[in-house]
């Protein structure tokens, strides 16, 4: 119970300081507001001069009440804090959170050459050549970027324009590299 009832005082203690400090940094605020009024209704260049050295102070001061608030350990106080914390999601800073769900494949339907198609759509990205199962070809990138430069610009082949649509995900699930497409037996 000793050891409980410390703890307790010293969480109290923690939450007082803390709003002992918070209590300076409004009334520091409040000092610092009253000042620059004044110094907008000032016209004597020595008290300006003297009004902007204690602006400076009560800015420097504001700082450091800042900071030692910032010190304190206020999550520590209150076990129930650290629980919701631990519910909240982690950042997600550094890692790709990409919601683009448009498709990056196009089917050129009136072309059935995939050597020829993979030479000429490897300029707008890396790109991968599938036979489609509703026939054509589906080129998949890596980038949706990649893919509307060559929806837009890869119409032309040797003076033969391509037949180009977007790929709806289900054609996707329904081609592989080395196999050839295969009616499903109802």
């Amino acid at each position: 119970k000793a050891v409980v009832s410390t703890q307790s005082t010293g969480k109290t203690k923690k939450l007082e300081l803390a709003k002992r400090t918070q209590g300076l940094l409004s009334q520091n605020l409040a000092n610092q507001k009253l000042i620059l009024n004044k110094l907008e209704t000032c016209k004597v260049s020595s008290e300006k001069k003297e009004l902007m050295m204690t602006l400076k102070r009560l800015q420097d001061s504001h700082a450091t009440i800042k900071a030692s608030l910032m010190g304190l350990d206020l999550e520590s106080i209150s076990s129930g804090d650290r629980k919701r914390k631990a519910l909240l999601p982690k950042t997600t800073r550094g890692t790709n959170t990409n919601l683009d769900l448009r498709p990056k494949e196009i089917v050129v339907k009136n072309c059935e050459n995939a050597e020829e198609l993979q030479e000429h759509f490897s300029k707008f990205g890396p790109c991968t050549v599938l036979p489609s199962a509703v026939g054509g070809v589906i080129i998949g990138f890596d980038r949706r970027r990649d893919a509307e430069m060559a929806y837009v610009k890869g119409r032309m082949v040797e003076e033969q324009e391509l037949e180009i649509e977007w790929n709806s995900p289900d054609e996707v699930q329904n081609a592989s590299p080395n196999q050839v497409p295969v009616e499903p037996i109802r």
